[in-house]
């Protein structure tokens, strides 16, 4: 029952705007007008969770298995050269993905902590001392994540998780990054950037439903009807394309975005003059 009513809250937070169709909006910005649609995989229920390893070229995500008698979370990946598609195991209630980079580490989060893959065995291992369910993770130089049903924001560093002490006061639903070491983090009210622990500020009115940052840390995020950049300089936020029906996004390497919908996951592709 408890996995039921989850798995209807995540749900209703990621189609609050009620989107139906699935088209590129010609309305859009940026150079993702007329860009060229992929599907790279389809008939999956509720991708969500996008992060790229781009060591291996590896996209990892969350969705939602149903069967006769309850819904489940798993955790999944495609490879992004070959569309292999893989469930992971060794799990419980796979939802939440964030890359280390630098180290080649992938952590996976459940509901019942944090975990890593292992890509020989194709297993995941839980992280001892960590617990509690894990929403969202994002990894810049160390490892952020938020909590379920809190909505509390930590850090993991040196083996222990540490409540973010500049959010201590305030709810935190989804969390990133930028280069300057700037937190920006989204809650019921909107998109937030905090600097310190007193000076926080609303940045829009936005329903975030995901986080991501391409290969050089620049910030990204996903409405259920957009998606968007984030200036890290002047602390402002550009519309990049509107789309219906988004649950995530993530940017490859050369630039291109990855976005799930409802049933599948899809590449945008801009033409070799928009980029």
């Amino acid at each position: 029952m408890e996995r039921k009513i989850k798995t209807t809250i995540f749900l209703s937070l990621l189609v609050a705007c009620g989107a139906e169709t699935r088209m590129i909006n010609e309305s859009c910005y940026g150079g993702f007008k007329n860009a060229k649609k992929e599907v790279l995989k389809n008939d999956i229920s509720s991708p969500y969770q996008l992060a790229i390893d781009y060591d291996t070229n590896t996209l990892f995500f969350s969705y939602t298995r149903e069967d006769s008698e309850k819904s489940t979370f798993e955790s999944a990946y495609i490879n992004l050269k070959t569309n292999e598609f893989n469930i992971i195991k060794g799990i419980k209630g796979g939802f939440a993905n964030a890359i280390d980079q630098e180290n080649h580490i992938v952590y996976l989060g459940g509901e019942n902590g944090i975990y890593k893959f292992d890509y020989k065995t194709n297993l995941a291992k839980h992280i001892d001392g960590t617990s509690g369910k894990i929403w969202q993770m994002f990894f810049k130089k160390y490892l952020y994540y938020t909590t379920y049903p809190e909505e509390e924001v930590y850090i993991f560093k040196n083996g222990q998780s540490y409540k973010v002490p500049q959010l201590s006061h305030t709810r935190g639903m989804l969390i990133a990054i930028d280069n300057a070491d700037n937190i920006y983090f989204s809650n019921s009210s909107g998109l937030f950037i905090c600097a310190d622990i007193s000076n926080i500020t609303n940045i829009g009115d936005y329903n975030i439903n995901g986080f991501t940052s391409d290969v050089n840390g620049n910030l990204f995020f996903s409405t259920p009807n957009g998606i968007y950049a984030i200036d890290s300089n002047n602390k402002s936020v550009k519309q990049l394309v509107l789309i219906d029906d988004i649950y995530g996004v993530a940017v490859e390497h050369n630039g291109n975005i990855i976005y799930a919908s409802e049933d599948s996951i899809v590449r945008l592709e801009p033409t070799k003059t928009q980029r």
